[in-house]
């Protein structure tokens, strides 16, 4: 047995610049082909100038467990969530459920707290609870956490090329190039028409 099964993550990866069988090891034993969920909230840096770091944390807690995602978190920074679906469509269709439920839960105040959502599909590096990694990890994570406006759902090209269409009631439109310019790739933004 090579000393690579012995090495954690972060030592593969260290190994891997110059090691191609530690490449190897760590999509062997950290690969996966999943949906990426990357949930932001609105606000955050405007509470927290206003009303301090703890309320902010606390809004933002508040709304993530409105939001009562079904996919498995990854892990939290801030404000920001990350979740893996096994499929693109249990993905999308919980987001969607997802704003809804922000929605009901937190009704407009003189403090409302939206989602904005980016979601990817593809082949990443996946250590449970504690990170992940990879292209539409980091698309996801642009679209969520920088492009996304209150209450968006984006999606990559990926996540909609791996969808091979949208469940009834649900539409998705390219980006405007001027949108799309800002994220630096191409996107879709859905629509969420179902009764």
């Amino acid at each position: 047995m090579s000393d690579l099964a012995y090495l954690d993550f972060d030592a593969l990866v260290s190994r891997a610049v110059s090691d191609p069988e530690a490449v190897r090891e760590a999509h062997r034993r950290f690969g996966a082909t999943a949906a990426i969920l990357v949930v932001d909230f609105t606000g955050m840096v405007r509470r927290t100038d206003e009303h301090g770091i703890v309320y902010a944390l606390g809004r933002a807690r508040q709304a993530a467990a409105a939001l009562d995602l079904a996919g498995t978190r990854v892990k939290r920074v801030a404000d920001t969530i990350f979740a893996v679906y096994e499929s693109p469509l249990r993905a999308l269709v919980d987001a969607l459920d997802a704003q809804r439920r922000l929605h009901q839960a937190l009704p407009p105040d003189d403090d409302p707290v939206h989602a904005c959502m980016g979601l990817g599909f593809g082949e990443m590096l996946l250590i449970p609870g504690q990170d992940v990694f990879g292209a539409e990890v980091n698309r996801a994570f642009v679209l969520g956490e920088d492009v996304a406006k209150g209450g968006e759902v984006l999606v990559t090209a990926g996540f909609l090329a791996a969808m091979h269409g949208l469940p009834a009631g649900v539409g998705a439109f390219r980006a405007p190039e001027e949108r799309e310019a800002e994220a630096g790739f191409p996107f879709h933004v859905v629509g969420d028409y179902r009764g």
